[in-house]
């Protein structure tokens, strides 16, 4: 753990101070919608993050659309939950409890993602993930209950 819990009010004054070009749609007193860009390496993503708070942080690519590889031995696209459809970035391993709602996502959550890009677009230039991490079958809650 790294401190008290966070409410949402103080992930939305976080991700405002570190990350102020992100923009912020509050669904209620415990959930709130991030969008914003970002451009680790070669070229501009739009992310979107979502936040409930007691869940973990779900964040997709919103644009460009990520690219899929079928014949890829990790997969068409490694590292994700969900469909790839609508696919959701594997940016912790549950199990390992690197992630809790006492943690900022403007200091994990965000970081992660820039991370995960960086490793997608190397993933794309040379079809081998070299992100690491164990990434189990399902979702994150599902594989926090294996």
């Amino acid at each position: 753990m790294s401190g008290r819990c966070k409410t949402i009010d103080d992930q939305m004054a976080a991700m405002r101070s570190d990350w102020p070009l992100f923009r912020v749609r509050k669904s209620n007193r415990f959930s709130a919608v991030w969008i914003g860009d970002v451009k680790p390496q070669f070229a501009n993503y739009r992310l979107e993050i979502r936040y409930v708070v007691g869940d973990f942080p779900e964040v997709r690519v919103r644009s460009p659309e990520l690219v899929k590889v079928p014949e890829n031995p990790d997969g068409p696209l490694p590292h994700i939950y969900g469909p790839l459809s609508d696919p959701t970035l594997c940016l912790f391993d549950p199990a390992a409890d690197e992630w809790d709602g006492c943690m900022l996502i403007s200091r994990t959550t965000v970081p992660w993602s820039i991370d995960w890009i960086t490793f997608y677009e190397f993933w794309l230039m040379t079809g081998v993930w070299s992100g690491g991490g164990r990434h189990p079958d399902g979702s994150p809650q599902e594989a926090v209950q294996q």
